[in-house]
């Protein structure tokens, strides 16, 4: 099997000439995402005083979730026919799963951000109890003492969250493969297929550490590169995995 530096190797020989497009194509998902995301922000249903207002509000983010990971399984959709050497018909690219059983993918992405966002329960108490409008110039102790609490739930969620979600990161490829195999067995062959892998896949992914430091610090920019890289490394990895065992759908 590939050692981790080796996936990332061929991750880069195969995104060879086709960076391009697939930075473009993750421009346009973001810009499209963000869009949606402003939208939404605009109609201050979150700083509603009414509960209805705000139970609507949160409803709507979902709505924007599930809509930006329906438009990912196209992205990775595309990445992974380069890993594949298979080019796909480039028009309507993100829709893809729109077009092939989008109650699948959604089912499964709604388990794997359940059993990721679990953690992060804390942190969210603690943003819900924030204020509406802070004053950064005069923040009372008490908000910063919750913002300071929110930080540190939020580290601390982050392994557990990575940890968790492992069995299950190559659903997506699993369901590109067979687009009618339910959301159940999707999850059930991905968590088979990463049996006796966690500690090999941790390290590739602690490899992409240092380009997502560098992504924080041109404020989210980066990401338009590391994104298509990330997914490509996990395309060689379900094909070097998937070619090792035998799949039942």
């Amino acid at each position: 099997m590939m050692r981790p530096k080796e996936i990332r190797r061929q991750a880069r020989i195969t995104l060879t000439g086709n960076y391009f497009f697939a930075v473009n194509l993750n421009i346009s998902l973001t810009i499209f995402t963000m869009a949606l995301t402003i939208v939404l922000q605009s109609t201050s249903l979150g700083a509603s005083p009414l509960v209805l207002n705000q139970v609507l509000f949160w409803v709507l983010n979902l709505i924007v979730l599930l809509l930006n990971a329906l438009l990912t399984v196209g992205l990775i959709r595309y990445l992974y026919s380069l890993c594949r050497k298979a080019p796909v018909n480039q028009p309507g690219l993100l829709f893809y799963a729109f077009r092939a059983q989008p109650d699948t993918f959604i089912l499964t992405y709604l388990f794997r951000y359940a059993v990721s966002l679990v953690w992060f329960a804390p942190a969210l108490y603690c943003y819900l109890r924030l204020p509406l409008s802070i004053d950064l110039a005069n923040m009372p102790t008490e908000v910063i003492q919750l913002m300071t609490h929110m930080a540190a739930y939020a580290l601390l969620a982050i392994i557990p969250a990575v940890l968790i979600s492992l069995p299950w990161c190559l659903t997506e490829f699993v369901l590109l493969d067979d687009p009618y195999c339910s959301a159940h067995n999707a999850l059930q062959t991905s968590r088979r297929l990463m049996q006796g892998q966690y500690i090999r896949i941790l390290r590739l992914w602690l490899g992409f550490l240092p380009l997502c430091l560098l992504g924080i610090g041109s404020m989210g920019i980066g990401f338009l590169w590391i994104r298509p890289y990330f997914y490509v490394s996990m395309g060689h990895v379900y094909l070097e995995l998937r070619d090792d065992q035998t799949i039942e759908f």
